[in-house]
Parts: C-alpha cells; sequence; structure tokens
C-alpha cells in the first residue's frame, strides 16, 4: 500500500510515460467494487489499462464511515484505511450520530454533509503522495474537489452523465433543497476541475450550455474494450449445446435491464422475426430492475420459448457468449433528451466481430455508420428493428463483412490502450496548470 508516503518529486510528474501515481476517488457509499457491471466494470477497467500503461492506481473510496484505499482492485481484501481528522474523534461521531438520527426522524433530504466533509479530510491526508486525483463523479460528492485545491494537487474529473438531468430523463427527479445542493455541489466539483472528462460529445456539450463549463477543458473520451478478451477461439458448438440451442438463429443483448434499454421494442421485434425465421432464439445476458418488466412481456407476447435470460454473469463469459451470436443488439428507444450513454456492449460487440444492429442515437450513430460496420435504426422503431435484423439473420456474408469491419475499427480506435493515451494527455494537461 502506498497511501502516505514521501510526496514525488517535480521531476516524476512531467511524463506519463514514466509512470504517474493516481488516486483514483469516489466519494459515493455502498458502491459495489466487486461488481462487474455498470460504473465499477468501466473503472476497473480504466484502472487495469492506466495500470497496463505503467502507472500506480490506487482507488479511494467512502465505506461507511471509513474511507479505505485499494491498490488492487482484484483482491479487494487488500485494502488500508485512510486517517481522517476532526471526523475521526470520538466526539465528533457521538454529535454526528445524533444529528443523523434527528435528520432521519424528521425525514430531512440527505445532502451527504458528514460524507464530505470525512471524504475531504481523508484525501487531504493521502493526496500528497499522489501527482493526479481522478475523481469519477457522484451525487452530492464534492470533498476531493476541496481537498484538491488545499493540497495543490491536479484535479481531474470523469462525468458520466448530468446525474440531476438523467434523473429527470429516467422518471425520478431530485426537488427540492436535495436538488439545490446537489446542483452547488456539481457546480463546485466543475469549477474546481483543472479538466473534465466526459464519455460523449452530448454530455460535453450539456456541461458548456447548461452548466458553463468552459469548453476547452473538456475532453471527450468515450468507453473503450480490451479487444483481446473478444478474439480468443471459442468452440461455439459447444456454447451453444450447454444452452440448448443447437443450431437455432441467435440473437443477442448484454448489459443491464433498465428502462431505457428498449428491451421491450426487442421483444416485439423478435415475435415479428419469428413469423419469418420460427427458430430464432433471443439471448438475453444480464440482469437489472427492468426485469419483471421484460419478463412481463416475455408472456405477453409468448416468448418463453424462444427467449433465455442468464442473469449476470462473470465478466469472462461474455466473450465466450458474443462468439455464437449471430446479430447483437444495441436497442435504445426515443429518449426526451439527446442519448448521452457510451455503451461499453457496442464496443465489446465491436471487439468479437459481431453484426450489429443499433439504434441511431447520442453517440452511437458517430459509431456505428450505417451499412459499414453495422446498420442504424430509428430508436424506438419496431418495424426497422426488425427489417435489420431479419436481414442480417438471412445474409451470413453481410454479417461477416459488418462484423470485420467493426472489429478492425475496435482495434485501432476503441481499444482501452487508445482512450487511455487520450487519458494520459489530459494527465498532462491538468499538470500543467499547477
Amino acid at each position: 500500500m502506498t497511501v502516505l508516503t514521501e510526496t514525488p518529486t517535480n521531476e516524476t510528474a512531467v511524463s506519463p510515460q514514466n509512470g504517474l501515481r493516481v488516486a483514483y476517488v469516489m466519494q459515493n457509499v455502498g458502491v459495489d467494487l466487486a461488481a462487474e457491471v455498470g460504473q465499477m466494470m468501466l473503472i476497473r477497467q480504466t484502472i487495469q489499462a492506466l495500470e497496463q500503461r505503467g502507472h500506480h492506481i490506487d482507488l479511494l473510496n467512502l465505506q461507511g464511515r471509513d474511507v479505505i484505499a485499494y491498490p488492487n482492485l482484484a483482491n479487494l481484501a487488500q485494502r488500508q484505511r485512510v486517517g481522517l481528522g476532526l471526523s475521526g474523534l470520538r466526539p465528533y461521531q457521538l454529535l454526528e450520530g445524533g444529528l443523523r438520527r434527528l435528520h432521519s426522524k424528521l425525514k430531512l433530504p440527505y445532502l451527504a454533509g458528514f460524507d464530505s466533509r470525512r471524504f475531504y479530510e481523508a484525501c487531504v491526508r493521502a493526496l500528497p503522495t499522489y501527482q493526479i486525483c481522478h475523481e469519477y463523479a457522484g451525487l452530492l460528492s464534492v470533498g476531493a474537489a476541496y481537498a484538491s485545491r488545499k493540497t495543490g494537487t491536479p484535479y481531474v474529473l470523469t462525468v458520466d452523465a448530468d446525474l440531476l438531468l438523467e434523473a429527470e430523463v429516467m422518471g425520478s427527479p431530485i426537488t427540492g433543497l436535495r436538488r439545490q445542493a446537489a446542483r452547488w455541489a456539481a457546480s463546485k466539483s466543475y469549477q474546481l476541475a483543472d479538466q473534465i472528462v466526459t464519455v460523449s460529445a452530448p454530455t460535453k456539450e450539456n456541461l458548456v450550455q447548461n452548466w458553463g463549463v468552459p469548453a476547452e477543458k473538456i475532453n471527450v473520451i468515450p468507453n473503450g474494450v480490451h479487444v483481446n478478451l473478444f478474439q480468443q477461439p471459442v468452440d461455439t458448438a459447444q456454447a451453444r449445446a450447454e444452452l440448448g440451442l443447437g443450431d437455432a438463429p441467435i440473437m443477442m443483448f448484454v448489459g443491464g435491464f433498465q428502462m431505457w434499454h428498449g428491451l421491450d421494442k426487442l421483444l416485439e421485434a423478435l415475435a415479428e422475426i419469428l413469423k419469418t425465421l420460427p427458430d430464432t432464439h433471443l439471448l438475453l445476458v444480464g440482469d437489472g430492475p427492468a426485469r419483471p418488466f421484460v419478463e412481463e412481456n416475455i408472456r405477453r407476447l409468448n416468448l418463453q420459448a424462444q427467449v433465455t435470460i442468464t442473469g449476470f454473469l462473470p465478466h469472462a463469459r461474455i466473450p465466450q457468449l458474443l462468439a455464437m451470436a449471430d446479430v447483437v443488439t444495441v436497442p435504445y428507444p426515443k429518449l426526451p433528451q439527446e442519448m448521452w450513454f457510451s455503451p461499453l456492449k457496442l464496443y465489446e460487440y465491436m471487439a468479437a466481430g459481431k453484426a450489429i444492429v443499433a439504434s441511431s442515437a447520442g453517440q452511437i450513430k458517430s459509431v456505428i455508420r450505417h451499412g459499414e460496420n453495422g446498420l442504424l435504426v430509428a430508436p424506438g422503431d419496431v418495424a426497422e428493428l426488425t427489417q435489420a435484423c431479419l436481414h442480417l439473420l438471412q445474409n451470413e456474408a453481410e454479417r461477416t463483412r459488418l462484423g470485420a469491419n467493426a472489429r478492425r475499427e475496435a482495434e485501432t480506435e476503441h481499444a482501452w490502450s487508445r482512450q487511455i493515451e487520450r487519458l494520459e494527455q489530459v494527465y498532462e494537461a491538468a499538470l500543467r496548470s499547477r
């Protein structure tokens, strides 16, 4: 563990190629660091790719009332508590406990004030041993931003989404005092950041237009993929046999089950496809809060025999399953806001050399070029989705051509190694700003 050691000299901070010491920080409490889905999958892959480039990364996260440093995400038992200041003293903790109980009794909105104070104190102690503080933005998370200013540590902020806007679009708006506090915390973090990383152009545009963030300090770096993981030889016949699929044409979706993933439209498209190709099978690889909704639609459309839900699987299984797919899908519906995601599944599909059918939305339409490395359909248009999937299921040569083009682009443009080169340039810019 290397949380509290001597401060590196300026000479070691000049070039990322020499190996930077980076504190990758997340204030949010309750994050499952072992999860292989969502934000933790992206964070884990980013850290792994940075380490492969020779950088030293420790993840600092608030766990309950402790701030823990993890030097190795592959072994979460290897951990060290980071020292605190006032918030670590018994009198403070007794006062905090009483105020939290009163807060709960009065049903006041959660504003994360104690969390931010605790994380600030830990980061003030830890950051002098690092050359970069890189935070994955969270709601009401402002401790690391102020600690970076206090210690003079270059501060890089990754913003996957405008969390207030995302909550509105997803039907759970943040309101009242909690909204005001969240807006203040986000605004301060954006202001204090030396450099900001977003995963898509729509997110950058939102930060510039609605938050007043200078465009010149925002860098668009989409998510990436470890290409080599998806190019290993796989016995597809055995994989099919294990799932009882035989020679059936296979459509596939990989990812979390969320209401905004368009799985209801994909199921409706499958019902139409079965009228022409009755042996077609849809493999839904994943799970999530929308699973009851998905299962309800499967029953409604009488698709129980044509759909398999695997549930969450270790990420290491995904390449094997993708290898046996004929057509893979990214069926986002039409959303009230320009889609801001950078879907990890898209780059994994490309690395696996699969024929992709995707909604023409957000960043996807800048990655997939219709008829060249995949097919694009109008978001939420079941007829277009049906026709595109049918076309590919009935045309092996076209599937092969599109998949080969997608794989080549994954290798040259979307490999994690390429994205980390871009992130290193962001780190260099942050270092120059201090």
